[in-house]
């Protein structure tokens, strides 16, 4: 709506005037010819039961008989006798007309506005915006979408909601780590995560553990995901999650920022009569979603036979090369004979269904002075893998006291306590059940080999390579657990010395007590000595800050001004002990004290980041938007001379709409542009200069000391800078019943903080550099739109898709390529190359001579293909995403479903490699009944035309593990990812229960069908770890379909 500036005729002494955003009702006196009376009332969202400030009230017959809520929401209003109705009306929320009753003290519940272009969001430092002011792009989300939902980890809920968020979720179970990337990835191997806020507080979302992907020399024999930060909050108790997704909306957040921001404000009591009770129960099952589709033509052995002694029946454990199955009796690892017949079930078999359990409760109430909303949460899941199991206690409390009216105080504290047993190990580490279940030969019935061990607790062998563990023995004796105590608070006090200015200032703090411990008992085949491990850590983060904030409307000539300057420290620790060792001395007594050797270490950091920010918005009559932010951060990670940086950052929007002429149909236009810069430092609190410890043991009686990494120290680092430029709009059609938002935006990180390796002569393998340059450029489109609305029926539906093109454009001169990750025994690796996208993978492919024919190596009656040279095979991350959700509503009943999709990225699969190297694929079946004939030249030029015999199939097979582009794939998929049905109970019509306010029944399904895949076996979401090596999958646990029921309860 276009701002007037409106003089109106005194009527007996009273003025007012109306701005862009609310009716400024000056001191007045009314002198009416009728009798009056006096109503006094309170308005308060109907979503939070929080006051609003600054809403409009006024008769309907006389708008001119008007005031506004005050800080507290709470209004007084001298109106005609015979007046029956009010309006109350504020910017984001519908305006409503209401009725005078008896009484002459009223309570009025605004409802947000469901017209996207008046919403109201929370953003940095969660100061609220109108959309239209905006200047670059937000998504939020409503805790109904997370209530509903009903995800472990809230960051898995996001999925195909938000253009350019990717995210991804590790195949390491329920309580694994999230991986969330907000428009691509922005630093080489730093952190490319967002910054995570709750309730205004920065939190750390610190992953404690990632897998590593291999089982090499100093790898830990226990490799396990110990889960990430976001993992404290509960669903429940979600009010609504906000995505800042460029550098304009998170340039106040500095360099925590750097990659976006997501703020999550949980529910808050309000002021209401009596006690508020919302209560929310849920149950979901799990089961495998993708069961790879292996061979059932041949069975266990070798050479196209059968194992005829026990002996060999274990030496073929893992391999599917003998002969046809036919249903005869057969010796097996035990040597028991059984049909020689297929065994279709060993994942289902061995896997049970998975459960969650989620119970919460939450008491809310208030008044005019105090309010308050107190909930528990207890959540329960089991694991598809046997015997790993979680358990979740929250307990959220939030509240706010008015003091007086012009100081205010607001606390909202949560306590979490996490425990956890057997979390899966992934990888092939000998902890890892996932490895033998999906590699066992397909003759042999998995539950077999239950309990894992025998009458002296000994691991039963199955195949002949110790490190494939018995994955019986792995889940009945094998043993971590964890636990964590995490405390999260924020004290906000707000003064208010005029309506215009106020000064707030907060203090908070993220606080995690952590405990592991893991051991491998000495029963263990492939550790008969055992082994364990442990370790403590602590992690805080402290955060404080003062803000002084002035609002004026219509200051000159139709501007109005907000504004701010803030200070904020942040202090951060990690203080850890880690221990292990070998040689348990006493059996089965599994502790570290009972350890023949034993090492430790004692990790410890601790960095302090102290700024200045500030931020100007100018608003020229509603229509026109100016926005201006600035940060500067000191580390205490770098060097003095390089320890500041400063972040600008300016937006504006034009609301053409309201400027020029526009046909009917196009109910709202706006354009928005945005430039920001953000820096960033390296975590390591001690890169600059050499660190040491002392050595345990020492020398001769003698203490030593050693340096503490085997990274050069790098004295000169400065902070990188990422700088985005966005432009956007937003068009309204048909009175808004059709909404589209679409972006573009272009963001350079320089100056990056990279590890490389070096020679090894130097004394050390690493160093720290300032090197390089990587660009993310990209679009976004959001169209959401209401397709049907009547009372009794309603259809909305939205869609997102996103693009981002990442290219590393500069490295050094010396340096076209840094190598991230790798496979297990190095056959895939994920680079960052000069001119290519980030995450790469690597491999080889058959080498071919001039003339285009592959290369054998003949040997022995059989032949394996030669591999050419290292080159590029694929990009490990998508650079597209659909997103496409449809909700409707038919009376009482709701259905709702999401189809997500990604496309544009490839995934090597470790899991089709081995399935194929064992002789599980149906590939292999290939030459098993005449042999297979194959055609090329051998290394010396000769001409090879031969037939491989069935007997010798094995070393071909096998040696296709060289030919990485076998076992690449294409990762891009259409899912099915969520269907939500719900009813609303019809509990005001049964007599006795009017005291209930509203009861729902849902049923939920997640990831219920993959509607369109390319990677044969394994689900094309598999990834093992949360970290930056993206598109590698080796012996995950099977991702999951749910099914699952909820009911909610409001008294």
């Amino acid at each position: 709506m276009k701002t007037k500036l409106l003089t109106l005729a005194f009527i007996g002494g009273m003025a007012f005037s109306i701005n862009a955003h609310e009716l400024a009702i000056k001191k007045h006196v009314f002198e009416q010819s009728t009798n009056q009376i006096e109503i006094t009332g309170k308005v308060v969202g109907q979503d939070d039961g929080m006051p609003i400030a600054g809403a409009t009230i006024y008769t309907k017959s006389n708008n001119r008989i008007a005031t506004i809520t005050d800080e507290n929401g709470n209004f007084k209003l001298n109106v005609p006798e015979n007046e029956n109705f009010i309006v109350v009306n504020y910017m984001g929320y519908t305006t409503i007309e209401f009725k005078i009753t008896g009484t002459n003290e009223l309570f009025i519940k605004l409802k947000p506005s469901e017209n996207v272009l008046d919403q109201v969001f929370v953003t940095a430092l969660g100061v609220k915006k109108v959309s239209k002011s905006l200047t670059y792009a937000v998504t939020e989300l409503k805790g109904s979408d997370f209530n509903k939902a009903k995800e472990a980890n809230i960051s898995n809920a996001l999925v195909g909601k938000i253009a350019g968020v990717n995210v991804s979720s590790t195949a390491t179970g329920p309580n694994g780590s999230t991986r969330v990337v907000i428009r691509g990835n922005g630093s080489l191997n730093g952190n490319n995560q967002p910054m995570y806020v709750v309730n205004d507080l920065p939190i750390d979302n610190t992953q404690l553990n990632l897998p590593v992907t291999n089982n090499a020399p100093g790898s830990p024999k226990i490799n396990v995901d110990r889960g990430d930060g976001t993992a404290l909050i509960n669903p429940d108790d979600i009010k609504s999650i906000t995505v800042l997704k460029g550098g304009t909306a998170a340039a106040l957040y500095g360099a925590n920022a750097a990659n976006g921001v997501i703020l999550i404000q949980t529910k808050r009591g309000g002021a209401q009569k009596g006690i508020g009770i919302d209560y929310n129960t849920s149950f979901t099952l799990e089961t495998p979603a993708v069961i790879p589709d292996w061979q059932y033509e041949y069975g266990a052995g070798d050479a196209g036979k059968k194992p005829l002694t026990q002996n060999e029946a274990i030496a073929t454990g893992r391999w599917s090369w003998g002969a046809k199955m036919d249903g005869t009796d057969v010796v097996q690892f035990d040597g028991v004979k059984r049909p020689y017949s297929p065994q279709k079930n060993n994942i289902k078999n061995f896997y049970r269904p998975g459960t969650t359990y989620i119970n919460s409760i939450a008491l809310s109430g208030g008044n005019d002075k105090a309010s308050g909303r107190l909930s528990f949460s207890n959540m329960d899941s089991e694991s598809i893998v046997p015997n790993s199991t979680f358990n979740r206690k929250t307990i959220n409390l939030a509240s706010n006291v008015n003091l007086t009216d012009w100081l205010k105080f607001d606390v909202v504290t949560q306590y979490n306590l996490e425990k956890s047993n057997n979390r899966p190990t992934v990888s092939d580490a000998e902890a890892n059940p996932n490895w033998g279940t999906y590699l066992i030969a397909n003759t042999v019935d998995i539950r077999t080999l239950a309990p894992g061990y025998d009458e002296n607790g000994k691991e039963v062998a199955w195949n002949p390579v110790p490190v494939a563990t018995n994955p019986q023995f792995v889940v009945n004796r094998i043993k971590n657990s964890d636990t964590k105590n995490r405390f999260v608070g924020m004290a906000n006090v707000k003064l208010n010395f005029t309506r215009d200015l106020f000064l707030q200032g907060r203090i908070g703090q993220d606080y995690t007590n952590y405990e592991f411990f893991g051991y491998i008992p000495k029963t263990s085949l492939n550790t008969p000595d055992g082994y364990a491990q442990g370790s403590k850590m602590i992690l805080s983060n402290l955060n404080s800050e003062a803000i002084l904030n002035y609002t004026k409307k219509n200051i000159y000539r139709g501007i109005s001004l907000s504004s701010f300057i803030g200070v904020n420290s942040r202090t951060t620790v990690r203080n850890e002990v880690r221990v292990d060792g070998t040689g348990f001395v006493l059996d089965d007594f599994y502790s570290l004290t009972n350890l023949k050797t034993v090492s430790y270490t004692y990790p410890y950091g601790k960095t302090k980041t102290n700024s200045v920010y500030g931020a100007l918005d100018l608003d020229y009559k509603n229509v026109f938007f100016l926005n201006f932010t600035g940060r500067q951060d000191w580390f205490s990670t770098l060097s003095k001379e390089n320890n500041t940086v400063f972040y600008p950052s300016i937006g504006s929007s034009l609301i053409v709409s309201d400027v020029l002429t526009m046909p009917s149909w196009i109910s709202f236009a706006k354009l928005r542009g945005s430039w920001a810069q953000v820096g960033g430092a390296t975590p390591d609190p001690y890169a600059l200069n050499p660190s040491y410890s002392m050595t345990q043991g020492g020398h001769n009686g003698q203490q030593l000391q050693a340096p503490t990494s085997s990274r050069v120290p790098s004295p000169t680092l400065s902070p990188l800078t990422s700088t985005t430029f966005e432009v956007g709009t937003d068009l309204g059609f048909f009175n808004n019943r059709m909404n589209i938002d679409f972006a573009w935006y272009n963001r350079a990180t320089t100056n990056d903080i990279v590890e490389t390796t070096i020679s090894n002569a130097s004394g050390a393998s690493t160093s720290l550099l300032n090197i390089g340059k990587m660009r993310n450029e990209g679009v976004e489109l959001l169209i959401n739109g209401k397709i049907m609305s009547t009372e009794n029926f309603s259809w909305d539906a939205t869609f997102n898709g996103s693009y981002n093109k990442n290219t590393v454009e500069t490295l050094t001169d010396e340096l076209s390529s840094i190598t991230m990750a790798s496979s297990v025994n190095n056959y895939a690796t994920i680079t960052s190359d000069v001119g290519r996208p980030y995450s790469i993978i690597k491999g080889y492919k058959p080498l071919k001579d001039a003339n285009g024919n592959t290369v054998y190596n003949v040997s022995g009656g059989s032949a394996t293909i030669e591999r050419g040279p290292l080159e590029e095979l694929g990009q490990g991350v998508h650079p597209w995403g659909v997103g496409l959700s449809n909700e409707f509503r038919c009376k009482a009943i709701t259905f709702s479903f999401l189809i997500d999709a990604k496309f544009g990225g490839s995934l090597y699969s470790g899991t089709d490699l081995y399935g194929t190297r064992m002789g599980l694929t149906k590939l292999t079946l290939e030459g098993r009944e005449n042999g297979l004939p194959i055609k090329g030249v051998d290394k010396n030029g000769g001409t090879v035309d031969m037939v491989i015999a069935p007997e010798n199939l094995r070393t071909y097979y096998d040696g296709l593990k060289n030919i990485t582009s076998d076992f690449v794939y294409d990762a891009s998929f259409v899912k099915l990812r969520q269907v939500i049905i719900g009813y609303q109970l019809p509990i005001n019509r049964i007599k006795g229960l009017s005291k209930i306010q509203g009861a729902s029944i849902s049923f939920v399904s997640r990831n219920l069908f993959i509607l369109y895949k390319k990677t044969p076996n394994v689900d094309p979401e598999s990834v093992f770890s949360a970290g930056n090596a993206q598109g590698i999958e080796q012996f995950g646990v099977p991702r999951t379909r749910s099914f699952g029921l909820s009911l909610n309860v409001k008294i």
